[in-house]
């Protein structure tokens, strides 16, 4: 049997109603239950308990839904009447059967004993049917986010793979133009990180040293493209050893660096693009300080890269990761702070 089924017959309401039943049984005659020593008596106590719980079950199925109606005042009236009903109906037996010495004694406060037991036992079931209904409804909460999630982030995953696509054939495309020679080496480049993308893109995390050597071959690319136009500089600290104790969600990072090159040309001042990566305990850091592209210059965004990579920090790292952009005259720098899980 699947872990699936197992949680579908472990929450199914016959099998949690008997559990509850056989608790409650336990609970309420655990005193008589010391004292019974013979079948009959036995068979007295639990007409006293079914008797006490189908008028508690009353309760729950037909008078408590008048408080999901709002009808208050109703809710009182024949929730006292019901109760009261079940106090004689349960005195009457218990009176002249389970237990005749309650003859010597005042009938009623005899009845109004019952009612009590009435009353403690519609109140402890309530309880016990509010909280397991509030369980269910925040576990099919959960479960719903839980899928809206997965199903954000594979449309987020469909939108990325012809955005990256298109920017590597792009560089691709430069090179040739600039360095021929070298293109079949590229292709190979390019292969590579294509078959990252392909193979970890649906991945749910992947280790830190792999995403930076991602990180590493792409920033290659770049180099090949712009050649000594762009002063291109990656720090990434510390070593790769120490970081790979870590993981992170694949994809994360490299739209900031995309973002970085795509947007920095400039022939009227220094063109440059430089991106420091640290990781420090479970703490990743990344900064990256590109120049301003020229305004005539500029290329045409659909802004994908950046909202992809928005929509998914808040998915995948709410609460764990600070996202900041500054920018001058002449520099622009994005800062992200993100907390890594370990393996």
């Amino acid at each position: 049997m699947s872990a699936a089924e197992q949680e579908k017959w472990y929450h199914r309401n016959f099998f949690v109603e008997v559990v509850f039943f056989i608790s409650m049984y336990v609970l309420t005659m655990l005193h008589e239950m010391m004292l019974i020593d013979t079948f009959t008596g036995f068979i007295k106590g639990l007409v006293f308990f079914l008797i006490l719980y189908a008028q508690a079950q009353f309760h729950r199925f037909f008078v408590f839904p008048l408080v999901l109606e709002k009808k208050y005042l109703r809710y009182a009236l024949f929730s006292f009447i019901s109760t009261l009903l079940g106090a004689v109906i349960l005195f009457v037996p218990d009176y002249y059967w389970i237990d005749p010495y309650y003859q010597d004694e005042n009938i009623t406060l005899a009845i109004i004993y019952h009612f009590a037991l009435c009353v403690i036992s519609t109140t402890t079931i309530m309880s016990f049917f509010l909280i397991r209904k509030y369980s269910i409804a925040l576990r099919k909460k959960n479960e719903a986010q839980l899928l809206l999630n997965e199903m954000n982030i594979k449309f987020l995953h469909a939108q990325m793979n012809p955005h990256f696509f298109f920017n590597t054939f792009n560089n691709l495309y430069g090179v040739s133009l600039t360095a021929p020679q070298r293109v079949p080496e590229l292709i190979l480049k390019l292969s590579n990180l294509m078959r990252y993308q392909l193979e970890n893109g649906r991945k749910t995390a992947v280790g830190i040293c792999e995403e930076i050597s991602f990180i590493e071959d792409y920033i290659i690319m770049e180099k090949e493209r712009t050649g000594k136009r762009c002063e291109i500089v990656f720090h990434f600290t510390p070593p790769h050893e120490t970081a790979c104790q870590y993981r992170i969600a694949p994809m994360m990072l490299i739209a900031l660096v995309e973002n970085a090159f795509k947007h920095s040309l400039t022939i009227l001042h220094k063109w440059f693009v430089h991106i420091h990566i640290e990781v420090n305990g479970h703490m990743l850091c990344m900064r990256i300080i590109n120049s301003v592209g020229d305004e005539s210059l500029r290329n045409y965004s659909t802004g994908i890269g950046l909202m992809n990579i928005r929509e998914r920090l808040e998915l995948l790292y709410k609460g764990r990761y600070q996202y900041d952009t500054t920018s001058t005259a002449l520099e622009y720098q994005t800062t992200l702070t993100l907390q890594l899980n370990p393996f």
